[in-house]
């Protein structure tokens, strides 16, 4: 593709792997170099639905800004790919560095830790999750700060619109065990930064690449060798905190990437403060010695060893309480999949029907579920098909004129352009589907209204593409222009409207 346009792009040349299709690009008319990553557009029935949803990704995306996230410009079309333009870092990837390095120091692992850490405390509060970290999405620029690459709008247990169950063995190497059957979360994301860092330190994966079957049982069944018994001047407690946070059981890594960002603080006052290993164990409760035995510790030091009477007390309360919340636990989430699973198919029955009123009953059998959040396994599939019901029920009032005082500004607006649509103006009707596109909140509660908003404005931009069609082949017959410009022609500004 290099030396060829798309969109206002030129595409200067290649970067990284063929697989990862990124290229370097420059942005014509402004003259800045951006990042182009190329995508797979979905067949042409779903190509307005996939339009409409890279819209509302992109516009939550482009809101974010995080010293250690490579931003996103924004998105566009070519022929069946959609490309994600991106800004243009002057760095190294760590696959590169790791090729030419193969280990990196301890306290240069803790640094560009921290450094991803932070960046995940971030994305985690926004609701996102990058679930595909590894060395080759990790930039190095000259002065040591990391800038991370390639997100998209990924979400805690939930499928993406363009997610395949088809995965590449360079980036199921990096994958949490529970990523291979049930989604990724933000353990997930401490899995695969604990396992970039393991590989920083030593040189390689804690897993030899296998087949895709193997290397998930592996992960799932088998604790990794420690980076202690490889690197014999590691850390003691760099080596703890990469065994927690590539433990197969998520429960038992850091509860949070916050509590990782505060253990690599530690790690630098530690090795700042040249602390010994004993008195680091033996101390009081910090971000890393959470879970820590400290028996061994306290008799080195010299400490006397509570009473016995107290500690079983202690261990007996702690064990009948904990008994009691394991089986309340157990008891709850025993009804809630049943239940959650009844109701779902309640409302997939319902929403299979024309019956619009059929549409609102599904949407109470949804609520309860969307009520639980992503802690029910159903959660994702209720809430596509409950904003699908709004969707349905949104258009369908639409359609027959029936504007309400009770619905919401933006429905009554949708309303609008849907009337402007039937009387042929489509200028206007353009202007308020592009308004709604830009004030609804991607992640709001009238969500359905911008995925419906979007795909109008597609729709229209196909009619107007198609009468350009129509004028330019009149002009060609007029003026002998070949039929490859006037393609040429309708793709820019097929480009130009998305």
């Amino acid at each position: 593709m290099e030396n060829t346009h798309v969109g206002p792009f030129l595409i200067l040349e290649r970067l990284g792997n063929r697989r990862q299709r990124v290229f370097r690009a420059r942005q014509t008319e402004q003259n800045v170099e951006v990042a182009l990553k190329f995508i797979g557009m979905p067949d042409k029935s779903m190509r307005a639905t996939a339009i409409a949803k890279i819209q509302i990704e992109v516009d939550v995306l482009k809101r974010l800004h995080h010293p250690n996230l490579v931003r996103i410009l924004g998105a566009g079309l070519e022929g069946d790919q959609i490309f994600f333009a991106s800004e243009l870092i002057d760095g190294e990837s760590l696959t590169s560095a790791l090729t030419r390095r193969n280990k990196f120091a301890a306290d240069q692992v803790i640094d560009y830790g921290r450094q991803i850490a932070q960046l995940l405390v971030y994305l985690h509060k926004q609701d996102i999750i990058h679930s595909k970290l590894t060395p080759d999405k990790i930039l190095i620029t000259g002065d040591d700060v990391i800038k991370v690459a390639d997100l998209r709008l990924n979400r805690s247990r939930r499928r993406r619109w363009d997610s395949t169950k088809k995965r590449e063995m360079d980036i199921a190497a990096y994958m949490a065990p529970e990523q291979f059957s049930e989604g990724a979360t933000d353990k997930s994301d401490i899995y695969s930064l604990g396992i970039i860092l393991y590989e920083m330190l030593t040189g390689k994966l804690p897993y030899a690449l296998d087949t895709m079957g193997r290397m998930a049982r592996k992960k799932m069944e088998l604790q990794a060798p420690s980076v202690a018994e490889q690197v014999l001047n590691c850390p003691i407690w760099l080596d703890r905190l990469v065994a927690q946070m590539i433990d197969p059981d998520p429960r038992k890594r850091p509860h949070s990437t916050r509590a990782v960002v505060m253990a690599f603080e530690e790690l630098k006052r530690v090795d700042q403060a040249k602390t010994s290993s004993v008195s680091q164990v033996s101390g009081a409760f910090n971000p890393l010695t959470a879970g820590a035995d400290k028996s061994e510790a306290n008799r080195l030091l010299g400490k006397k060893k509570p009473k016995e009477l107290e500690a079983s007390l202690f261990q007996s309360i702690w064990f009948l309480v904990g008994g009691l919340a394991l089986i309340a636990g157990i008891l709850i989430f025993a009804m809630l999949p049943t239940s959650s699973r009844r109701n779902l198919e309640r409302a997939e029955k319902l929403m299979n029907s024309d019956d619009p009123n059929s549409w609102i009953i599904a949407r109470d059998y949804l609520q309860p579920i969307i009520d639980r959040g992503s802690r029910d396994q159903f959660f994702d599939d209720a809430e596509s098909l409950y904003f699908e019901s709004r969707r349905r029920t949104l258009v369908m009032q639409a359609e027959q004129g029936r504007v309400m005082a009770t619905q919401s500004r933006n429905s009554q607006r949708f309303s609008e352009g849907i009337e402007l649509l039937h009387k042929g103006e489509l200028d206007s009707a353009r202007g308020v589907f592009a308004r709604l596109a830009e004030s609804v909140d991607p992640l709001g509660k009238e969500r359905h209204i911008l995925i419906e908003s979007t795909a109008r404005l597609q729709s229209i931009a196909d009619q107007l593409a198609a009468g350009s069609d129509e004028a330019l082949e009149q002009t060609a017959a007029d003026n002998a222009v070949t039929a490859e410009q006037v393609r040429a022609a309708v793709t820019q500004e097929e480009v130009e409207l998305l």
